[in-house]
């Protein structure tokens, strides 16, 4: 077993082999007539919704509040928090745990060259989805540098960016993480789900103006940390939901059905937007020592 194991979750098919043992390829499989096969025949992937003798706690211990819509909606809801909830509960032997998507890397490259360093004060950089990328991003050396900076660090996370009040305009107003949400959010989720980060860990509440004072953010949370902060994060996480769907008027709000006061197409994404900004703010409120390294979009 790796040091390392990094829940991969992937819902569209990637044209490269997995080979490697430590970012590990997992979908969303589901049962009955829903069930789908994996999304690549090239590898070996893990459906984490399959029990098995080191799992037994699958994301179906949350279907009972989505009730009224069909598992592969569910599904799709849940999205990569699928995945996580299956790193912390499966037994895993690694020292670290972590998250990613199917096309989201850290880059983990100490062999910079000159233009390497100056890409290094990227937060994000793209590379071209090809296999002799992907080897390169999963290469035992990226394991092993992600392995000493998780020496001298409590996580490591890819780089935090400024933010702006309306996203994609280049010109407009700093925001916090909770204005940056709610220019596209509908407002009932994150209001219900910052009550729920306080029913699930009190001592949080001296830290809760993170979300309203703070200028910076890691979007896109591809991180990996150590086995038990990983397991109190998706742990809380999940108790925070659990407040949201108790609460809520509605649990899977859809476009196709009914008029929503946000811009968000898919409104019902919202557990990943939510699950989004409270990895850093999990960060902050623990005062973890992180290391902050580009995000690689392979596309």
């Amino acid at each position: 077993m790796s040091n390392i194991f990094i829940g991969t979750n992937f819902h569209k098919d990637f044209p490269f082999y997995f080979d490697q043992d430590w970012l590990i390829p997992c979908y969303a499989g589901g049962t009955g007539p829903d069930e789908h096969h994996p999304p690549s025949d090239k590898g070996k992937f893990i459906n984490v919704t399959v029990k098995k003798r080191r799992y037994n706690n699958t994301i179906f211990d949350f279907r009972h509040w989505y009730s009224s819509v069909s598992e592969d909606k569910f599904l799709k809801a849940m999205g990569t928090q699928a995945t996580d909830y299956y790193t912390i509960n499966s037994a895993q032997d690694a020292d670290y745990l972590g998250s990613a998507c199917y096309r989201r890397f850290l880059w983990l490259d100490s062999n910079r060259t000159f233009f390497d360093w100056q890409r290094q004060e990227m937060p994000k950089l793209t590379m071209t989805a090809s296999e002799e990328s992907y080897q390169h991003l999963t290469s035992d050396q990226m394991k092993d540098n992600a392995l000493k900076y998780l020496k001298e660090s409590d996580i490591v996370i890819n780089r935090e960016v400024e933010i702006r009040q309306t996203p994609y305009l280049l010109l407009s107003e700093y925001g916090s993480p909770e204005s940056q949400y709610l220019v596209s959010q509908l407002k009932e989720y994150w209001f219900l789900f910052k009550e729920g980060i306080l029913k699930a860990n009190p001592s949080y509440a001296s830290s809760m103006k993170w979300f309203t004072e703070s200028k910076v953010c890691n979007f896109e949370g591809v991180y990996v940390t150590k086995k038990h902060l990983m397991r109190q994060l998706v742990t809380e996480y999940f108790l925070a939901m659990e407040h949201v769907w108790d609460n809520t008027k509605e649990v899977y709000p859809d476009k196709e059905k009914n008029s929503y006061d946000c811009t968000e197409p898919f409104p019902w994404r919202y557990p990943g937007f939510l699950m989004e900004r409270f990895v850093p703010f999990f960060i902050h409120a623990n005062k973890l020592k992180k290391t902050e390294v580009p995000l690689v979009v392979l596309g």
